[in-house]
Order: structure tokens, then C-alpha cells, then sequence
């Protein structure tokens, strides 16, 4: 029984639970790096907890704008994108990046709008598929022709697609605590999309009507703990919260657009994500977080994963003990795994 064998097994006898320091100088001019973190962002609190290894904080323009990256290990390692999960950022891998090999080159993203990546224009609308478009932007600037990567929900979901658009570019894929896009049933598509139109119009609304009231730091925190169903603790949300927040007059505002807390106008079928993974060729690790939310049937989970199977080498199914933020608040639990993936 090969390891997609035994995850067939072992998801049918599962119950769903619901849900920087100095570096060397990049050289591709259109890549700006930063002079450490803006004045008006938060640092740490807690220095004891800063990892020691060191990376860069960098920007790739865009047309609108710029995405920011923090560039982590040296600059002939091994190419890996991180990409965060749903209203995370960059921070998301501060504590787990660290416990990677040293030959890899990490470059952890803030998905645009989230961290300090600039926003949308207001006229623009967010959706899945940003990511796609940002990463092949910023890859052409990097000059990477091949690359990984590690995505954490959202991220991953991110990483799958842009794995089944671009396959010759995508040597390894690890994904935590997701498979794929979450897909919307046909029947009730309309019911998604009123609902979403009402709050994207929302936000709208409360953006042209000015700033954001100002909170203090102890409700960012609870904010954000309450936020992930408790699955970050304070520690984790001090961690992401050094470019997830903004200082302003009076206190403090999130960095991420407000926008994003509406779901997005568009979507991905069912069908099209299977046809998707059954061109991905790269090596897959999909890790599961026990406690972490199952965002599909396990049926549907079963049917993606058999379908990367048709092209890819080695697709690799793990459950680990942990909610859905242990890569930041337990990243030794995985930290070996990924690690031994990316040596093989």
C-alpha cells in the first residue's frame, strides 16, 4: 500500500472538525530592498523569540504597486516561494523557516493586500487568483526559471493552481493544511455571490467614509486570537502582527486591506482544480493538521489527491497532531519533515 493508498485509508476513517538583518544586495534593480522595518510597523516585543537567522526585507514592483518579501537563506540556495494563508502574512513562516536546511532560498511573500504588500486599487476586487500573477511577475525578476514551494492555506491553495498552470516550473510543492481551492457548489453559487456583493460593498463604503478607528495592541491580539478560532496563541500573533499592524494616532490599525474580509467574486470548479492537479508533475507533501478545519468532503479531498497522483513522482499524505497555525506556533513539529522532503 503506497502512501496515497494508506490516505485513502486513513481519510475514510477520519471525522471532520469544522472548521532583518543585513544581507547581501540583490542586484535585479527593479527589486527595492527595504532598510528594515517602516517606522510606523510594529516590532517585536519579545526579542528573545526573533529567529536567529537572518533574512532581507524586500519589494517587487507591480503594476499597481509593490508586493513585499522577506528573502531568507543564501542567494544560491534553492528557490522556494512561501505563501501565507487568508488575512496572514509573510510572519506566518518566521519561526519555521529558520529550522529549514540552510541551502534554501526563501522567498515569503505578503499575498497582495495582506502585510506590506500595497492594496488594491479601489476599483479593484481580490481574488484566488492574484497570486498567480504576482509570483510569475516576481519569479521574471528573480530570473527563476524552476522553483518550490510552501504554502499555508490559502498559499497552498495558491501554489496547487499556479503547480497545474505553470508544471515545468514547480520542482516541489508542500502544502499546509489544505488540498485545494475550496469549491461552491453550482445550486447554491448564487446565494455566495449576493452575499459577498453585500460585503464588498460594506467595506467599500467604510473605506470612502475614511481611516480606520484606531485599537490598542491588546486588541489586536485578542482580535486576532479570536480571529483564527484559537489557533494562534499571543506568541504566534506578536510574530505576525510586527507587519500585519500599522501604528497610527491613537493607536493601531491592521495592515491588510479590509476588503478581503469578503470572499471573492470568482471561483474554481470542482472539475477544473481535478484537471489542474492531474498536469502538476512537481513532488507533493500535503501536511494536515488534525485539529485544523476540513474546508471540503473527505471524498473531495480523496478525488484531488488521486488525481495528482497521474503525473506527479511522489505525492505524500501527513497528518500531524496540531491546529490549523502549528506551522507558527509548533513549526518543530513539521519543520524535520520538510526538511528531509526538500533532501530528497
Amino acid at each position: 500500500m503506497d502512501s496515497c493508498d494508506k490516505l485513502v485509508f486513513r481519510l475514510q476513517h477520519l471525522i471532520p472538525h469544522g472548521l532583518s538583518s543585513a544581507a547581501p544586495k540583490i542586484t535585479n534593480n527593479n527589486i527595492i530592498p527595504l532598510q528594515g522595518p517602516a517606522n510606523n510597523h510594529v516590532e517585536s516585543t519579545n526579542k528573545s523569540d526573533v529567529p536567529t537567522k537572518t533574512f532581507e526585507e524586500v519589494t517587487f514592483p507591480m503594476t499597481y504597486g509593490n508586493v513585499a518579501a522577506k528573502i531568507w537563506g543564501p542567494s544560491n540556495g534553492k528557490p522556494v516561494f512561501a505563501l501565507h494563508g487568508w488575512l496572514d502574512n509573510a510572519g506566518t513562516f518566521d519561526n519555521l523557516i529558520p529550522m529549514l536546511p540552510d541551502n534554501l532560498r526563501v522567498v515569503a511573500v505578503d499575498i497582495p493586500g495582506h502585510g506590506l504588500s500595497d492594496h488594491f486599487p479601489r476599483d479593484i476586487m481580490y481574488h484566488f487568483m492574484d497570486c498567480l500573477l504576482a509570483i510569475e511577475r516576481i519569479s521574471q525578476q528573480l530570473k527563476w526559471d524552476t522553483f518550490s514551494f510552501i504554502g499555508h492555506s490559502l498559499g497552498g491553495c495558491m501554489a496547487m493552481l499556479y503547480a497545474g498552470v505553470f508544471p515545468e516550473k514547480v520542482v516541489k510543492l508542500v502544502n499546509v493544511d489544505i488540498v485545494r481551492v475550496t469549491t461552491t457548489r453550482a445550486e447554491t453559487m448564487n446565494l455566495r455571490l449576493r452575499k459577498t456583493v453585500g460585503k464588498l460593498l460594506k467595506y467599500e463604503n467604510a473605506i470612502m467614509q475614511g481611516p480606520e478607528k484606531p485599537i490598542t495592541y491588546e486588541t489586536a491580539i485578542e482580535k486576532s486570537i479570536n480571529g483564527s478560532f484559537g489557533s494562534l496563541n499571543r506568541k504566534a500573533c506578536e510574530v505576525m502582527l510586527k507587519r500585519g499592524l500599522k501604528k497610527v494616532n491613537g493607536g493601531y490599525v491592521f495592515s491588510r486591506d479590509r476588503r478581503l474580509h469578503a470572499a471573492p467574486l470568482s471561483f474554481c470548479p470542482k472539475q477544473d482544480q481535478v484537471i489542474l492537479a492531474e498536469k502538476v508533475t512537481a513532488d507533493v507533501l500535503i501536511i494536515k493538521f488534525i485539529e485544523g478545519p476540513y474546508f471540503e468532503s473527505i471524498e473531495d479531498q480523496i478525488e484531488h489527491i488521486e488525481a495528482l497522483k497521474k503525473n506527479s513522482k511522489s505525492v505524500r499524505y501527513v497528518e500531524i497532531e496540531g491546529k490549523h497555525h502549528t506551522h507558527l506556533t509548533h513549526p518543530e513539529r513539521i519543520a524535520s519533515l520538510i526538511s528531509e522532503f526538500f533532501k530528497s
